[in-house]
């Protein structure tokens, strides 16, 4: 192919692109208004209804409240008790008329304006009965009957709560309506959004089809890389084992899988021991060599499900899948400590090495991979600090 050839391939791809670009852009900028704009008045309607719903409930509350009050009131002989019981019933008044207010400064429609004017006509025709009755019960005279007369108050409180009973229904069927009207206007525009993605993806099938075919080899050569890639990030290069990356993603795994099965797993901390000891006396590549050898060893004991890698030196991690209990883990401690009780020789120079192993058992109580390998690293250095070649369970 020629340079020329080269060009308006690359130009009619570009052109491709752009037009493609365009068609979904305006679709998804429409589809984004109308979306907000259905968004925003579903949230203005509904916390304006919600609001008040919440003042007539609590309005409805301070006229049960000052019905049981008063009913209080007419069963008390003391004078003082019923004072006090009279300090609470005015303060549910108050307490109804702020939610009143709330309702009065907030976006009303004719169904809503024409019950709370009905409220405030029965409230008013019946305040003056209201305030006579609790004025009677102050009085200094006991032991009189004021069952006619809270026969009647209790009757006037009945009527304004089924008012307010028919306004707390009447918001809540607002609060469906809007819920119900903003799902029938999102079904619409979602069918619309459809519509136009299928113009644009039948306008643009056969561009697409024609580029994927062209780059199929290129797309499988850059995925080959990618996974190389990949698996370069995510392994040591010395080993091959998980580095400290993918270990800790394995770790939040498993505690997952714990808190969520509630099994027993466990988290091993490995430091080789007198290590710095081969590198100092037999060089950097033998001791490479040697960690290669000791991955090995390791790889042997360890079972398929469990979870070998290095977190760098001459750090191992090892996670332990799933276990019945902590003599488990002592018998796979005994066989790794075994395993990496070594020695090298080279020239007449031998040097033994060992392991310290901390390990910590996982529970639904660890709460991140982090904190699981501070706790097996501490467990770990006990191991050392007691001479080494040895375990500590956590």
């Amino acid at each position: 192919m020629n340079q020329g050839q080269r060009n308006v391939k690359a130009y009619f791809y570009f052109l491709g692109f752009v037009v493609i670009f365009i068609a979904f852009t305006v679709t998804s900028i429409y589809s984004y208004l109308q979306y907000s704009h259905i968004r925003t008045e579903l949230i203005d309607v509904t916390k304006n209804n919600d609001n008040q719903l919440s003042a007539a409930m609590d309005m409805r509350v301070a006229v049960r409240e000052r019905a049981i009050l008063l009913w209080r009131m007419a069963l008390q002989d003391d004078y003082f008790e019923r004072d006090e019981t009279l300090q609470a019933f005015y303060e549910h008044g108050s307490n109804y008329h702020k939610s009143r207010m709330l309702i009065l400064t907030s976006h009303m429609d004719p169904d809503e304006a024409y019950l709370m004017t009905t409220l405030d006509k029965e409230t008013n025709k019946r305040a003056p009965i209201l305030r006579d009755f609790a004025n009677k019960l102050l009085e200094k005279k006991d032991n009189k009957d004021h069952t006619q007369s809270l026969n009647q108050v209790l009757t006037n409180q009945i009527v304004v709560a089924n008012l307010l009973d028919s306004m707390i229904a009447l918001q809540q069927s607002q609060n469906e309506y809007s819920r119900y009207h903003s799902a029938e206007e999102m079904a619409n525009l979602l069918s619309k959004m459809i519509l136009f993605m299928i113009i644009i993806i039948a306008g643009g099938f056969m561009f697409a089809t024609y580029v994927i075919m062209t780059t199929t080899k290129q797309s499988q050569l850059l995925e080959k890389m990618n996974d190389e890639l990949e698996h370069l990030a995510c392994h040591d290069h010395l080993t091959g084992l998980p580095n400290r990356m993918l270990l800790l993603q394995q770790l939040e795994r498993l505690l997952s899988t714990v808190h969520r099965k509630k099994i027993q797993a466990a988290l091993m901390f490995i430091d080789i021991d007198n290590f710095k000891e081969i590198n100092d006396t037999f060089g950097h590549d033998f001791g490479d060599h040697c960690l290669k050898d000791l991955t090995q060893n390791m790889l042997k004991i360890i079972r398929g499900a469990d979870i070998l890698g290095r977190l760098g030196g001459d750090e191992f991690l090892i996670l332990i899948n799933e276990i019945e209990s902590s003599n488990q883990m002592i018998v796979i401690a005994h066989k790794l400590l075994e395993s990496l009780n070594t020695h090298y020789t080279l020239a007449d120079k031998t040097v033994t090495i060992s392991a310290s192993i901390g390990i910590y058992m996982l529970s639904d109580e660890t709460t991140g991979a982090k904190d699981a390998i501070d706790l097996a690293d501490k467990a770990m250095y006990q191991a050392k600090k007691s001479g080494k070649n040895r375990f500590v369970i956590v």
